[in-house]
């Protein structure tokens, strides 16, 4: 069976945030992933592709089985109410396609890492 992992971002008006979400999903198809025979990614709204689109995309690759990743820090309302919802349309849309939902990034130790060493780099900045 086909896998693979999808990373779904909230999206933005700024092109910038779309050019960050695409180098973020080229780290990832960068890194080993056995588990994972295809990457794809989409956002909630705002940007291209959409979540419908980026699935479609990995159907239209033959994926069978999708993993999908949201990239959100938050529990708000598009990880509590939204992709729940845009996911039932498409199953619905994808009846063959086993669909598995992750979890939100929330409070992850990595994160804390990350803050730290940007505050450093500020820090350094101004020496």
């Amino acid at each position: 069976m086909k896998r693979g992992l999808f990373v779904l971002a909230h999206g933005s008006r700024a092109k910038e945030a779309d050019e960050i979400l695409e180098k973020v999903v080229d780290m990832i198809k960068s890194k080993p992933l056995e588990e994972f025979d295809a990457v794809g990614y989409g956002s909630m709204e705002l940007s291209e592709p959409s979540f419908e689109e980026g699935i479609d995309q990995l159907v239209k690759e033959g994926v069978e089985e999708i993993i999908i990743t949201p990239m959100f820090l938050f529990k708000g309302n598009h990880i509590k109410k939204d992709i729940p919802e845009d996911l039932e349309k498409i199953k619905a849309k994808h009846p063959n396609i086993k669909f598995i939902m992750g979890e939100h990034i929330g409070a992850d130790r990595r994160i804390a890492d990350i803050v730290i060493e940007r505050g450093r780099e500020a820090l350094q900045s101004t020496l």
